[in-house]
């Protein structure tokens, strides 16, 4: 059975509980998939035990037409388990010779050695190819590792910071950003990742997405950092597993059927994958989930969570959904605020007139992420005095919030922006202005070449909510993804065309500052411009203020 990639995985994945491998293999239909795997786990175990490693725990996935196998391994010797996750594929002799060698080379006893003292002690630490990291943030201290010493000594001041880990389909980049505004308010250096970049006490350090585990540690080993919020993309949460296992709380906003491929190819898979992330929890930590989400609860079910030393605490808009859900922990919101259940009883923590990312409770996404927000703050013992202090100081604004529901004005036309990219997305910003006046809207909009063209029509067809008078299509080059130029927006066209937008309402453009000039050309007080932006934030947003729009 041939494997496509193998790789190593640097904390706990999807399919283990700790560092290891993985590797990727097809199959065809009619292949002995089972056979193929006790084989390929027969020659690791063999090997692993030759090598004088641990006894290896295994863990595997089946999606379509391929599967990843995986299986614990020592951290200092990741490429060496790499290289035999692959090589256990065929039916050829492992080369035990070769694979000494490489682990030989490999090898970081001392590193093993100091890790353990810091096991002994439940202090967190961090190991990767930049160093050897024990504490996290502000109690931490990084050491290369040629530079330890021959004996572990660990200084008392190492400890670990309050953090949280938010994953999610949608809204998980707002979030990680409410929580770190309430960190701040709460008095203390906020870090925060996510698909914009890497943030610093609400500064932008690094621009890029850092949602990989090598974000994560960049954070978690800043000298500066009292405490953060970590977007936790699915991304490299598969490729190589998470950077914490000490994290005060783990949260998932929802799951819908978006980003599914053939290694995650069903949404109880998409829910199965993202919940990999309660692993990164530490005892007594909290793993916070979407009670309005079905496959969430659903998998939550089959999962037969909690599974381990963690508290399960729940988020809803409506507490009919929380009612027959375990725990005692939730969120909710009833006449117009935001309530708080714990063991100690009920309390408000806001009003959602005060939270202006809710639009006073007419964006529900935003009120969905504001109560997951309010769980994790509570995770990380933040008092419900911060909480409210740290959702009233964020807003909708392009400096709070980039590219989510963020307004603007130009000759009197209204300019909604947002980056909304499949159909549970487009609902749920197409709630917060379905009832905004409009004489006339427009809406742009472009898709990614690695969707399908059924998840195009599913896209099209959610964009219809909201009432498009006129229909700009646009390229996005960063995003094609082995498409050719212009065939998405052609793909789009022809399912526009079919739902029975006019031929004349419809505009094609090359790309998408193309295609924010045309949806500008003719704005007029009592227009609605929906701008879907992908591409390149900053530079749309430049954009439209070079063409004098504002936030008002």
């Amino acid at each position: 059975m041939p494997a496509v990639a193998a790789r190593r995985l640097t904390g706990p994945s999807w399919w283990l509980a700790a560092p290891g491998a993985a590797v990727e293999v097809e199959f065809a239909p009619g292949d002995d998939v089972e056979g193929a795997f006790a084989a390929w786990r027969q020659r690791v175990a063999a090997s692993s035990a030759a090598l004088a490693w641990p006894d290896p725990q295994f863990g595997r996935t089946t999606g379509a037409g391929c599967a990843t196998w995986a299986f614990t391994a020592p951290i200092d010797q990741l490429a060496t388990a790499a290289e035999l996750a692959e090589t256990a594929c065929t039916e050829a002799p492992v080369d035990l010779a070769a694979l000494h060698a490489l682990a030989a080379a490999e090898a970081q006893p001392r590193a093993l050695a100091w890790i353990a003292a810091a096991d002994a002690r439940e202090l967190p630490w961090l190991l990767d190819d930049e160093g050897l990291t024990f504490g996290l943030g502000a109690h931490s201290q990084t050491w290369q590792l040629a530079d330890l010493p021959e004996t572990p000594d660990l200084p008392d001041r190492l400890q670990t910071i309050p953090h949280a880990l938010i994953t999610g389909t949608n809204g998980k980049t707002t979030t990680a950003r409410m929580v770190a505004r309430i960190l701040r308010h709460h008095g203390l250096l906020a870090g925060n990742t996510s698909t914009d970049g890497l943030m610093l006490d609400g500064r932008l350090v690094t621009p890029g997405d850092w949602t990989g585990p090598g974000g994560a540690r960049q954070v978690l080993r800043n000298p500066q950092v009292q405490a953060a919020a970590l977007e936790t993309a699915r991304g490299g949460l598969l490729r190589r597993g998470l950077a914490s296992r000490w994290a005060d709380a783990a949260l998932v906003t929802n799951v819908s059927d978006d980003h599914l491929d053939p290694q995650v190819a069903t949404e109880d898979a998409m829910a199965d994958a993202k919940l990999a992330i309660r692993k990164g929890i530490r005892p007594g930590g909290m793993l916070i989930l979407n009670a309005g989400c079905e496959p969430l609860v659903a998998a939550a079910q089959r999962l037969h969570l909690p599974d381990g030393p963690y508290t399960l605490a729940w988020f809803s808009r409506h507490y009919g959904d929380l009612s027959c859900l375990p725990g005692h922990i939730r969120t909710w919101t009833q006449d117009g605020a935001i309530l708080l259940e714990t063991a100690a009883g009920r309390q408000v923590v806001a009003q959602l007139a005060d939270i202006p990312a809710t639009f006073a409770g007419q964006a529900p996404h935003n009120v969905a992420n504001a109560l997951a927000a309010t769980l994790a703050a509570h995770a990380m013992a933040v008092p419900v005095q911060a909480i409210a202090a740290g959702l009233a100081a964020f807003g909708s604004t392009v400096a709070d919030n980039p590219g989510r529901a963020n307004v603007l004005h130009l000759n009197g036309a209204t300019i909604l922006v947002d980056f909304a990219h499949n159909p549970d997305g487009v609902r749920q910003v197409a709630a917060l202005i379905d009832a905004w006046p409009s004489t006339q809207r427009t809406l742009l909009v472009g898709q990614a070449g690695d969707r399908t063209d059924a998840l195009m029509h599913a896209l099209v067809t959610a964009t219809l909510v909201f009432r498009p008078d006129r229909v700009v299509l646009k390229d996005t080059d960063h995003y094609l993804r082995g498409r050719e130029k212009a065939e998405i927006t052609t793909v789009l066209h022809r399912y526009y065309a079919l739902e029975g937008v006019p031929e004349a309402a419809i505009v094609t453009t090359a790309d998408e500052p193309s295609g924010i000039a045309e949806t500008l050309r003719d704005a007029q007080p009592g227009h609605l411009l929906i701008l879907l932006i992908h591409d390149d934030f900053p530079a749309a947003i430049a954009q439209l203020r070079a063409a004098g729009a504002v936030e008002s």
